[in-house]
């Protein structure tokens, strides 16, 4: 089933959280735009998302530049095919709960990270303790109380611009939708002491 995503007044960070854990899985479509500091227009990909509350999500990109990014638990992998890489990293609490997408699903994690409010019908997740990659992260939400748009600003300025349609609710699939693999290889493995925290 589809669901709408008209805007909404922002929910607190819990309701969200309780709206991602509606459904054993949901599958969107996704943009990305990547916004140099200074400018006001950027690189734009594409793609769908699979997300399996709490824990899992799969970034797909489609189009000249295909890759996948994907959480699974406590390791995230990028795989890019045409450049023949795949990175993975051990990720623990602190670092899932300032990816943008996977501090939604966990507010425990994200408010022990963030400082949140709601401001102009949006969630602003602003980071306790600073760091280079997250400035702020903005969350708007639609009348479904799924998110519509998620926007990360870094600490120099640039942007990364999520915005998400089509929200479907789905069955819970295979675990290895979420360990994604060059062809023909194994899903890579964190190298020792890769730990983000």
């Amino acid at each position: 089933v589809a669901l709408s995503s008209a805007p909404s007044a922002a929910p607190s960070l819990p309701e969200l959280a309780a709206a991602l854990r509606g459904a054993k899985a949901w599958q969107a479509r996704f943009e990305q735009r990547w916004v140099p500091a200074g400018f006001a227009q950027g690189a734009r990909e594409s793609g769908t998302l699979l997300l399996e509350p709490p824990l899992r999500l799969r970034f797909t990109y489609v189009g000249e530049d295909p890759k996948v990014f994907a959480v699974d638990g406590d390791v995230a992998r990028f795989v890019d095919p045409r450049a023949g890489t795949c990175d993975a990293l051990l990720i623990d609490r602190s670092v899932w709960g300032r990816l943008p997408l996977a501090a939604l699903l966990d507010p425990g994690a994200a408010a022990a990270a963030f400082t949140v409010e709601a401001r102009d019908g949006a969630l602003r997740l602003v980071p306790k303790q600073p760091f280079p990659e997250v400035a702020e992260i903005v969350v708007r939400v639609g009348s479904d109380r799924l998110p519509t748009s998620v926007v990360v600003t870094d600490a120099s300025g640039n942007r990364n611009e999520l915005t998400f349609a089509g929200w479907r609710s789905a069955a819970r699939p295979n675990a290895e939708a979420f360990r994604p693999a060059l062809p023909g290889a194994r899903p890579c493995a964190p190298e020792p002491g890769s730990s983000g925290g």
